[in-house]
């Protein structure tokens, strides 16, 4: 069994070696690629493809964050079809099936557990891209989903996980591609994240939250899988890459501008959010854009956004971020409105307080 994992928690925090005491009692040898990084690199999904065929392995098992899962999946394409990793991004381009792939998420937040996704960091001199490989082939065959593994989590990625887990199943259920079960499986990730998120910020030991923060994580994960995101994520890939801001938080920061100018595109369904995230809020409030997207921010401060990101770009590069952010034809088609440049670029403005 070949383990993908980051390079400090896993070890940390003894989930390794429950791992390896586990697999061990199964006969089963496991050899440790510790090597995941933040936004894991095209090299080191190449080292990971090269030493999983010299040890001879048959199953990954893949443990951590989203980075350690995407990684997995990404090594697993390497593994069975001829490289370069580039000739893998964009969508169904991998032809052969990767070997049986284990996820075991220790966040709650990318859904990367039930999901055909894997973003991957090509890693150049001037800039940082990050590339998203999308295929049946890369489903995991298993996901071990146990809320006991993010007890150990900070305060500081228990919310930029879980703001990222909402972003998912928001962005699911205003999507263009949403239909009804995908909208269903949205809205009640919705609903208990705008209940227990907050919990679990003020109480991070809450074993009742955290199971169902764990739970709605999945959710919002297998409604992402069915629809897509939209292209709040392709505009959150730069301030990620470049700005080196975690990807839940760069969603959270960009959230409020991006909800208030594709309100008109679908009044109804933000609306429903809104009562979700803010049961007391009224209901002139939440049918009013600029009005419900005040009480998203507001949402989002109560849950660890931070306030001040004390981030400071100049107009030449929010021009720069916007036109890579239309360049995902994808996430644009699957926007609940199609958007322009100018508006594009005004989310960014606001956003970083340019």
């Amino acid at each position: 069994a070949f383990i993908v994992t980051g390079k400090k928690s896993a070890r940390k925090f003894g989930f390794l070696q429950t791992l390896e005491n586990s697999l061990k009692k199964e006969k089963i040898e496991p050899f440790f690629f510790e090597k995941v990084e933040p936004n894991p690199s095209i090299k080191t999904v190449e080292n990971g493809a090269s030493l999983f065929k010299e040890k001879k392995c048959d199953v990954i098992i893949a443990l951590g964050g989203g980075s350690a899962l995407d990684a997995g999946k990404a090594i697993g394409v390497l593994v069975t079809n001829p490289g370069p990793i580039q000739n893998f991004f964009g969508k169904n381009k991998v032809k052969n099936p990767i070997p049986p792939l284990i996820a075991i998420p220790t966040t709650s937040g990318t859904g990367s557990e039930v999901t055909p996704y894997a973003v991957i960091t090509d890693v150049k001199e001037d800039n940082h891209q990050k590339k998203i490989l999308s295929d049946p082939h890369i489903f995991p065959k298993e996901a071990l989903v146990d809320p006991n593994l993010t007890f150990s989590l900070s305060a500081e990625v228990t919310s930029d996980t879980g703001i990222d887990a909402l972003s998912h199943a928001i962005e699911s259920y205003v999507s263009r591609r949403s239909f009804p079960l995908s909208e269903s499986i949205a809205l009640q990730a919705i609903e208990i994240i705008g209940k227990y998120l907050p919990k679990l910020i003020n109480s991070p030991k809450d074993a009742e939250a955290r199971s169902q923060l764990m739970y709605a994580s999945m959710l919002a994960g297998i409604a992402i899988a069915q629809t897509g995101t939209t292209l709040l994520h392709a505009m959150g890939y730069r301030l990620t890459s470049d700005l080196g801001l975690p990807h839940g938080r760069a969603n959270g920061v960009l959230f409020p501008y991006f909800w208030e100018v594709n309100f008109s595109g679908n009044p109804e369904k933000f609306s429903r959010i809104i009562g979700y995230l803010d049961e007391s809020a009224r209901e002139s409030r939440r049918k009013n854009a600029s009005e419900s997207a005040l009480l998203l921010k507001e949402f989002l401060y109560r849950v660890g956004l931070p306030r001040d990101l004390s981030i400071k770009i100049n107009e030449e590069t929010t021009i720069q971020f916007a036109k890579e952010a239309m360049e995902n034809k994808e996430k644009m088609a699957n926007n609940p409105k199609i958007l322009n440049m100018d508006e594009i670029v005004d989310i960014y403005k606001k956003a970083l307080q340019c």
